[in-house]
């Protein structure tokens, strides 16, 4: 019986036969490794199954939550933080999703160039195939398979690798597009309480010049007070609470410069431990019902937010405490101060 070559045309003798056979070979086998890269690489990097989907928009829909959050600030006195915390958290998150599927398209549309080109042209850049035709060729050919799967291996693998972080990172963006959905709603679902809340307790400035000298700093403290300038809401909160829980090892509370409640006099730092460092549990504890005391007393004291332990409470959602994205360090994530800031 007369063999075939991998065209399926009769086998022939002669050099001629054989080169063509080779060629022939050549072809085949980077039709193989071209159909095996088809079928490795990923047909895209969407959501797996499980994975939250990202919306259709997600650009529009991130303007659409950006106008709402926006007229919240505005309306509930500014510094949503939690809002502000997982807006930020959403950007990052998109920015590494765009970048990952950016990489993955590139790396796999150049292993597939090179898949195609293989096919094209035959040229693997291995040792000469031999047809099927010769003696002992197909111990030959599943060596050579194996060459040139092992070559391509390690390519192929980085990319299924890049497409499972693209997959994950849009999976991430998606689960934060949606808690920025889900915190707007429910300071929405409370703007009746809210305007009640911001009727009782009208804005108050801090006063850094009277004739008597500066009315605006607080006395008589049994703790050392870190700048000493905030509004006549501030001064009674430090005060009711240092009475209660004082000596602390320190309270900051003004700071020049900063855009938020620190800047205008409006939040102190109840210092647990100093330099850093985590607070014993003892002083955790100490912390614990300080944060307690002040949420049980947030209506009489005129309190809008507590943050403690990389919690926030924020007086004008819906209650509860809310877990804060983690800002890199003991200090910046509250675990040895518990920060209050009023209306």
């Amino acid at each position: 019986m007369a063999a075939l070559d991998p065209l399926g045309t009769a086998a022939r003798s002669g050099p001629r036969r054989k080169g063509a056979r080779r060629t022939a070979a050549r072809r085949l086998a980077a039709l193989v490794l071209a159909v095996g890269v088809s079928v490795a690489l990923p047909a895209a990097s969407g959501s797996a199954a499980g994975l939250p989907q990202a919306p259709k928009d997600p650009k529009k829909k991130y303007a659409e939550l950006q106008k709402r959050a926006a007229k919240l600030s505005k309306e509930y006195r500014g510094e949503l933080v939690t809002l502000e915390e997982t807006k930020k958290a959403a950007e990052r998150a998109a920015a590494d999703a765009a970048r990952t599927d950016r990489e993955y398209d590139a790396a796999r549309a150049d292993v597939a160039r090179l898949a195609s080109t293989a096919y094209m042209t035959g040229r693997l850049g291995v040792v000469p195939i031999i047809s099927a035709a010769e003696p002992g060729a197909a111990v030959h050919d599943a060596a050579v398979v194996e060459h040139i799967s092992r070559n391509n291996g390690r390519r192929l693998q980085a990319l299924q690798a890049l497409n499972a972080r693209a997959t994950q990172s849009q999976a991430t963006a998606a689960k934060k597009l949606d808690a920025v959905e889900k915190e707007i709603k429910d300071l929405e679902s409370q703007r009746t309480r809210v305007r009640k809340l911001l009727a009782k307790y009208k804005p108050e400035v801090t006063r850094t010049q009277a004739p008597a000298g500066r009315p605006d700093g607080v006395s008589g403290s049994k703790s050392s007070i870190i700048g000493n300038s905030m509004t006549a809401r501030m001064r009674t909160a430090l005060l009711a609470i240092d009475g209660r829980f004082g000596p602390f090892p320190a309270i900051g509370c003004s700071r020049p410069g900063d855009p938020q409640d620190h800047g205008s006099g409006r939040a102190c730092d109840f210092m647990e431990s100093t330099g850093g460092k985590m607070p014993s549990a003892s002083a955790q504890a100490h912390g614990d019902q300080v944060a307690q005391y002040v949420i049980s007393n947030a209506s009489r004291l005129g309190i809008k937010y507590v943050i403690w332990k990389q919690r926030i409470y924020d007086m004008r959602g819906s209650g509860g405490w809310r877990q804060m994205e983690d800002r890199g360090s003991i200090t910046a994530n509250h675990y040895d101060h518990v920060h209050v800031s009023v209306l």
